[in-house]
């Protein structure tokens, strides 16, 4: 089992949380972090870059000079690839899918690491449960994150699907990212100094590794 702090939603130290150690792995597996990555960026790709070949440039569909006795070498238009303003040979099309396939266990071996990494970085804070706030209020927030610490810091701030108003609340932050449980990278948890997740979220990832 691993002891996570939980902080109340002013930032205070309420108590501690013991967190089953299925979340987690003894060691960090790196190929795996990094594949599961290169798939996420991958995945942002749009693919719409397209580049016109000799076919599609307009003009050039004269001959530039004749064939023999000029002392020039024989060309046959102006869209070739080798001219300025030419076609491209081989260049990127459209709809290519950049898509790369990463299995399910790799996926989850992944995201065990980067938690892993986090919580042995003394890095990883929780939240307690029911700590939704009100009403929207980005002060809150502010002296949450203040009363927490955790000023210039990039935090992660993962949250229950119930926890709407703190997600409008740090919209205005912009060294915090509010995601929901089941939204959280790979990407997301090595691209923060400092993640704080709350209580219920705990809960789910314990029941998703526990099929």
């Amino acid at each position: 089992m691993a002891k996570i702090k939980l902080l109340s939603i002013d930032g205070n130290f309420a108590k501690e949380l013991e967190v089953t150690s299925d979340l987690f792995v003894e060691v960090p597996h790196k190929q795996a972090m990094f594949d599961s990555v290169l798939a996420e960026n991958a995945a942002e790709r749009q693919g719409t870059h397209s580049t016109l070949t000799k076919g599609e440039v307009r003009g050039g569909g004269k001959k530039p000079w004749r064939q023999k006795h000029t002392g020039k070498a024989r060309t046959g238009s102006t869209r070739n690839p080798h001219w300025t303003g030419g076609g491209v040979v081989f260049g990127p099309k459209p709809n290519r899918n950049y898509n790369l396939k990463v299995n399910a266990k790799v996926r989850l071996l992944a995201f065990k690491s980067a938690l892993t990494i986090k919580l042995n970085e003394g890095k990883m804070l929780g939240l307690v449960a029911n700590s939704d706030l009100e009403t929207p209020s980005t002060k809150k927030m502010v002296n949450f994150i203040n009363n927490a610490n955790l000023e210039n810091q990039k935090v992660l701030l993962v949250i229950a699907d119930h926890f709407s108003n703190i997600k409008k609340s740090t919209n205005n932050l912009q060294k915090v990212t509010t995601k929901l449980w089941y939204q959280v990278s790979v990407r997301d948890l090595m691209h923060a100094n400092v993640v704080v997740v709350a209580e219920e979220a705990f809960t789910n990832y314990a029941r998703k590794v526990s099929k």
